[in-house]
């Protein structure tokens, strides 16, 4: 009888090294705790019954299912543009897709080298957001603004990667009863002040003049030809214009005709900027020349260096100033609607085809010029 007892705790024993041995799978791979019913919970980033294999990131999907109205692009490994590799959690993806978990498109090419990779949220806050009559941007809040991204070409180049060089643009001398662009500045300020100007060209670069003195409010004329001298001394003849005291054109009585512009040929006039002793009114007109020529961006008057006293560079301080740049409308023309069609700023004049590789216009048979803008006799 104690012989049978002995035989079942041998059996019992054994029974229980059998359970013991047959724990969790491989011990968790050292990645995880065994718990109840002999089941791994794996560490972070670690998955698998064993805990074996490595988990890539989960990135918002470039495409899924969608499970509610716009509710799509949940998270998913890789993005579901890539192929996880277990051994290293790194994520294998798909041709022009980039960054951990595949969450970025890649822009085309490294933008060339003449540009720069930008998410589209960023691109969406435009530079041309200083073209006149046009103040608004966008602000880009979709599920990819962090997603897709593409180049911003660096002044004189263009193209998708950047790879194409910008020929000039000018004034097609075919078309007629179209006007060049005005732009009025508006100073209202109790002294002299100092400030300066920045234009952006159509090329993309952004140009600062020199240091501009004012004269006193009742003092245009001086105040107009030193904004002359500054434009005018731009590098690389970026921008030569005239500019002419509002007291010499025939504008609303007191002020600046401004023009908000609906459209490419139209918009609504209004006279809201006054002309009196406290205000300096100065019209800026662009010549009708390649790269001038056309709807141009506003002109922005930077006074905010010369506020304080101590600011860089060194200034006495311009105490409160408050600046106006609007398109100006030349004629005097009563409140309302008004078609104003501008000149055209086209690649080549419209007359030409661009090199993109040297960044040279050629003229088709009858106009000669940089931007193919001049007309010639054909013999």
């Amino acid at each position: 009888m104690a012989g049978r007892w002995v035989k079942v705790l041998l059996g019992l024993s054994a029974l229980a090294a059998i359970t013991v041995d047959g724990a969790c799978p491989n011990k968790c791979s050292g990645h995880g705790s065994c718990g109840a019913n002999d089941v791994c919970t794996c560490e972070q980033n670690w998955i698998n019954a064993d805990c074996s294999a490595r988990q890539c990131p989960f990135t918002r999907a470039w495409q899924d299912t969608a499970s509610y109205d716009n509710d799509a692009h949940y998270y998913a490994e890789c993005g579901n543009r890539g192929i996880c590799d277990r051994s290293t959690g790194i994520c294998q993806c798909d041709e022009t897709f980039v960054g951990a978990g595949c969450t970025r498109l890649k822009c085309p090419s490294d933008c060339s080298g003449h540009g720069k990779c930008m998410y589209i949220e960023d691109l969406a806050v435009s530079p041309d957001k200083r073209v006149g009559g046009n103040p608004d941007f966008t602000t880009f809040t979709s599920w990819d603004r962090e997603k897709i991204q593409g180049c911003r070409c660096d002044p004189g180049w263009e193209g998708h990667a950047c790879s194409r060089r910008v020929c000039p643009k000018g004034d097609d001398p075919l078309t007629t009863g179209q006007f060049d662009m005005h732009q009025g500045i508006s100073l209202t300020h109790a002294a002299v002040i100092k400030f300066v100007i920045r234009y952006a060209d159509p090329y993309g670069n952004v140009w600062t003049t020199s240091e501009i003195t004012s004269g006193l409010p009742t003092d245009d004329a001086t105040t107009c030809a030193n904004i002359e001298t500054a434009l005018r001394r731009i590098p690389n003849f970026a921008l030569s214009s005239r500019v002419l005291n509002s007291n010499e054109l025939v504008v609303a009585p007191g002020g600046v005709a401004v023009y908000t512009r609906k459209g490419p040929t139209t918009g609504t006039v209004a006279a809201t900027v006054a002309d009196d002793s406290s205000t300096t009114n100065c019209i800026v007109s662009f010549p009708a020349a390649p790269g001038t020529t056309g709807l141009q961006h506003l002109l922005e008057v930077d006074v905010t260096p010369y506020t304080a006293a101590g600011s860089q560079p060194i200034s006495a301080g311009g105490g409160s100033t408050t600046v106006a740049v609007v398109e100006h409308i030349p004629g005097g023309n009563a409140a309302g609607a008004l078609a104003r069609p501008l000149t055209e700023l086209a690649t080549c004049s419209n007359r030409g085809i661009c090199n993109g590789e040297t960044g040279q216009c050629q003229c088709y048979t009858g106009h000669k010029g940089l931007a193919c803008e001049l007309q010639e006799a054909l013999v």
